[in-house]
């Protein structure tokens, strides 16, 4: 179940101590798209995500976007960051997000993966190494796909927090 449990689990990107993680050692995020930056249905970059990804490249940080969805949805709120994306990635397989890594020219230790989901976000991302941070979702609203899903993740959150004494 371990490959399950992400590193940290936060309300949102925001709350990331990404100054610390910097100590440590990590020098590149790569987030997931939907309802961890924006609302699955929101198509461009707000004011207060375009300031968030300049700051953490002026920290010294890579950043990209890793998304299962098409590369037309992510390219369109990339317009406003202009960050390295990958699209379609299908996570949970992990040989599109080596790929990224190999673009950003950084090795999997060294990075962080940010993600709402369990079952494709922290586990991709465990299988690979990274530091993992789950973010609760935006909004409610999801796609169907996803909400059929998040019952399963729920139970499996909710033995995390009592592993980390939370609950």
């Amino acid at each position: 179940m371990k490959i399950l449990y992400p590193d940290e689990y936060l309300d949102q990107v925001y709350d990331i101590d990404f100054d610390s993680l910097y100590e440590q050692g990590y020098r590149a995020v790569l987030f997931d798209v939907d309802n961890t930056l924006v609302p699955f249905d929101q198509f461009d970059a707000h004011d207060e995500l375009i300031r968030l990804m300049e700051v953490l490249q002026t920290k010294g940080y890579k950043v990209a976007l890793v998304s299962n969805n098409s590369k037309d949805r992510v390219d369109t709120l990339n317009q406003g960051l202009k960050i390295p994306v990958m699209a379609n990635a299908m996570k949970p397989f992990t040989y599109k997000l080596k790929r990224i890594l190999k673009t950003i020219e950084v090795e999997p230790q060294k990075a962080i993966f940010v993600g709402d989901q369990i079952f494709t976000d922290v586990w991709v991302g465990n299988r690979l190494g990274l530091y993992t941070i789950l973010v609760k979702p935006i909004q409610e609203r999801e796609q169907m796909v996803t909400y059929v899903k998040r019952r399963t993740e729920k139970l499996l959150l909710n033995r995390y927090l009592r592993k980390k004494g939370v609950r």
